[in-house]
This record gives structure tokens, C-alpha cells and sequence, in this order.
């Protein structure tokens, strides 16, 4: 996680260790400017200057607030003040993911997945099946297009459902051209 210069420079004056790659020159010059009442206490001993760190502390939080309250916010994180909070949001969302994954992983089992392939096949039609047989028919004529071709599926189509549909009603069909091909491969299936 990368920090600005100014959470550096906080992090220091409220007693973060931050030590993190891409301390340089820049961070230093930014605690500097940000503390100046820290160097003349140093003279004077530790304590000077733990009182002046708590006091640039106290500046910094008031001209930057929400730096601050981040700052401190990860201090007790640090400190594992958020430890139970975690473990109990932690211990709540494996609860909720074994109560998803529960129907996925019952279905996943080998007697379920036999079970779900048994599924009826739905049965075809005695018209579908005639419908399917007169393109056939007309396919292999020369009727429609060259032999194994048809030149337009959309009006053979229709010929070929008109033809059928004749048929399992009982009318008369012509005995000649593509009707008459249709009308010879229908009837045999629908007798």
C-alpha cells in the first residue's frame, strides 16, 4: 500500500511505524515542514520531544482531519482493536458461502447428475416427421433446385407444409412436379 507524503509524515508524528518502501528525500523534507517544533525540544531530552511530537500531532490532525482519523483508524487496526469484528464477519461469510454452495455441490453429485439425464426426450410428431421426409424427397428430386440442393429452402418449405397438410386431411394432390414428389413421400407416413 503506497502512502503520500502526508501520511508518512502523520504516521510519524502520532508514533506509526511506516517504514515502507519509498521513504526518500521528499517524505523527510514533508516531516519537517509539517513538524517544526519537534528539532528544539530534541536538545532538551525525550520527553521535549515527545511532548512536541503529540502537539505536531495535534496540528496535523486539525489541518488534515480525515488523514488523521485514517491514521488512527489503521493504528488500531495494528493494535488488533478490529480483531473480533473481522473474525465474526469472517466466520459470517463462510456461513452464507456454505449455504449457497450447498444445492451446487448436491447437485453435483454423481446420483443426482444420472438422475437429471433421464429426462423424456419429447416425442415427434407424425406431421413433423412427414414434413421432414417431403424435404428429403425434395432434396433428392430435381424439383426445387439440382439434385441435393434446394435452390430456395423458404418456398419448398411452404410447398412442402401445404403438401403435408393436404395429406392429413384426406384431399386430393396433384400426382406431378414437386407436389407430386411431396405427396409420395408424406403418405408414407401419414397413412
Amino acid at each position: 500500500m503506497a502512502f503520500s507524503a502526508l501520511e508518512k509524515a502523520l504516521a510519524v508524528a502520532v508514533g506509526i511505524d511506516l517504514a515502507v518502501p519509498g521513504t526518500n528525500r521528499k517524505v523527510a523534507l514533508a516531516i519537517a515542514k509539517q513538524i517544526p517544533r519537534v528539532s528544539p525540544p530534541v536538545a532538551r531530552g525525550a520527553l521535549g520531544v515527545g511532548r512536541a511530537a503529540l502537539g505536531a500531532g495535534a496540528t496535523l490532525a486539525r489541518r488534515n482531519p480525515v488523514a488523521a482519523t485514517g491514521l488512527g483508524a489503521l493504528a488500531l487496526q495494528r493494535a488488533g482493536v478490529f480483531d473480533p469484528v473481522e473474525e465474526a464477519i469472517q466466520m459470517e461469510v463462510e456461513r452464507r458461502t456454505q449455504d449457497i454452495m450447498a444445492p451446487i455441490e448436491l447437485a453435483r453429485q454423481p446420483v443426482v447428475q444420472r438422475a437429471a439425464v433421464r429426462v423424456a426426450k419429447r416425442k415427434v410428431s407424425k406431421y413433423s416427421k412427414a414434413v421432414k421426409a417431403g424435404m428429403a424427397a425434395v432434396k433428392k428430386s430435381k424439383f426445387g433446385g439440382k439434385p441435393g440442393k434446394i435452390s430456395n429452402a423458404k418456398s419448398a418449405f411452404k410447398t412442402v407444409n401445404l403438401v403435408a397438410s393436404a395429406v392429413n386431411k384426406g384431399k386430393k394432390v396433384s400426382a406431378k412436379g414437386i407436389r407430386g414428389t411431396v405427396a409420395r413421400a408424406v403418405k408414407r407416413i401419414l397413412k
